[in-house]
């Protein structure tokens, strides 16, 4: 069975949703807001860096956003790391 790919969030502001299309190119578009003009793209993390240079070659594109989904689920302890969660339970056991 192959390994799971981690995969990064990059929040693409368009001009025109016409050219969201175009971003299927780039990686998986799993949202698009048609009221804001923005789609959520999911992309490979070894790549990230490397397609938010193309996206930002076009036209057509804004803003790019990465989104700080990660950083939240880490914070809030959410992760299913098991470091994570030994650190809360060191807090935990500490404050009793």
């Amino acid at each position: 069975m192959p390994a799971i790919q981690e995969r990064e969030d990059l929040v693409v502001y368009v001009s025109n949703l016409r050219q969201v299309r175009q971003l299927k190119r780039y990686g998986h578009v799993a949202y698009v807001s048609k009221r804001m003009r923005y789609a959520v793209l999911y992309v490979n993390t070894d790549k990230a860096a490397e397609t938010t240079e193309q996206l930002r070659q076009l036209r057509f594109v804004k803003r790019i956003i990465t989104s700080p989904h990660k950083e939240l689920i880490n914070l809030l302890g959410l992760s299913g790391n098991p470091v994570a969660k030994e650190d809360q339970t060191d807090s935990e056991e500490d404050d009793d």
